[in-house]
């Protein structure tokens, strides 16, 4: 009878740890930084760099020109935002942001973008800031939210020439759509240190932070997680999609992420299949900071593969 006593107790425990971390890593909240690591590279030598990058484009983000909000709502019937600018071409750029963000972090992007020519589009993810729900969707509830976004897109104009270009959680968000059924304007995707899969970043972290192992806190977590949030971190996989992927795609990932591993960029480019792609590694680059490192090469090497694939080049 003890033995059984403690086994429920056992099983009770586990459920409630697991709950907490669904409620801790899906609820929407704000983001507190401390929980990336970060190398003893990535704190020493790249910060003089990375700061003095960052007040340049703090400066060019200055000088965006004002935008439009607009909004659509979702399959599920969130209300969703963005800011939207307006060029005079075909040519659109979806930017999309990473885990508890929001689309103010694209505004740098947005920047380049916007000397390129480019309409820019910067949507505020699902329970990310002015976008409604309450359950971060990790990338898998978001690609359906990009399609929305897509297609807002060639309502407006049919001739649109569409980039995505994602970090982080982004980078999984448009490596997950690009495995969906998109229309003919969908040209490249761009895809900045995205993760192999949900299920793969939270066994990460739970080593890397918790010193857990996948079994079995991930797995009942999963469970809640279907029933909570409406998806299994089982499921939700970039690699999956990146099998049904045609659309042209640049992998970039920093040499130095030790938040989504280096070792993910690999894996991502060799299950993409089918289509053009090319990869960039940027030596000494952190989670998310390759573009702030080396802006020269990162921002050449996509402005090289864009211009393969759209109607005139750069």
């Amino acid at each position: 009878m003890k033995i059984i006593l403690l086994i429920a107790i056992l099983i009770i425990l586990l459920f409630a740890i697991s709950l907490y971390f669904v409620f801790f890593a899906l609820r929407r909240r704000e983001f507190n930084p401390a929980v990336i690591p970060k190398s003893e590279k990535d704190k020493t030598e790249n910060r003089m760099i990375i700061k003095k990058n960052a007040e340049a484009f703090k400066e060019r983000v200055e000088r965006l020109p004002e935008c439009e909000i607009c909004s659509i709502t979702s399959k599920d019937g969130l209300k969703l935002v963005a800011e939207f600018r307006k060029a005079e071409s075909h040519r659109y750029a979806i930017l999309v942001h990473g885990y508890k963000g929001s689309r103010k972090e694209m505004r740098n992007l947005a920047t380049v973008y916007s000397d390129w020519g480019f309409n820019t589009l910067l949507p505020d993810n699902r329970a990310h800031g002015e976008s409604g729900g309450k359950w971060i969707g990790m990338g898998w509830l978001d690609k359906d939210d990009i399609i929305q976004w897509i297609n807002w897109i060639t309502d407006i104009d049919k001739n649109a020439e569409i980039i995505l270009h994602g970090i982080s959680m982004g980078a999984a968000t448009v490596m997950m759509v690009s495995g969906e059924s998109l229309p003919g304007n969908v040209k490249v995707i761009v895809e900045d240190c995205g993760y192999t899969s949900v299920w793969d970043i939270f066994a990460d972290e739970l080593k890397a932070i918790y010193h857990i192992p996948p079994f079995p806190i991930l797995y009942i977590f999963s469970f809640l997680s279907s029933i909570i949030a409406g998806y299994s971190p089982r499921k939700a996989s970039s690699i999956g999609m990146l099998g049904k992927s045609s659309v042209p795609m640049l992998f970039i990932h920093g040499s130095d992420d030790s938040f989504v591993g280096t070792y993910m960029l690999s894996l991502c480019y060799e299950a993409k299949r089918n289509g053009e792609k090319e990869k960039l590694s940027v030596k000494g680059a952190g989670h998310g900071e390759s573009y702030l490192v080396d802006p020269e090469l990162y921002f050449s090497r996509v402005k090289t593969f864009l211009s393969r694939f759209l109607t005139s080049p750069l």
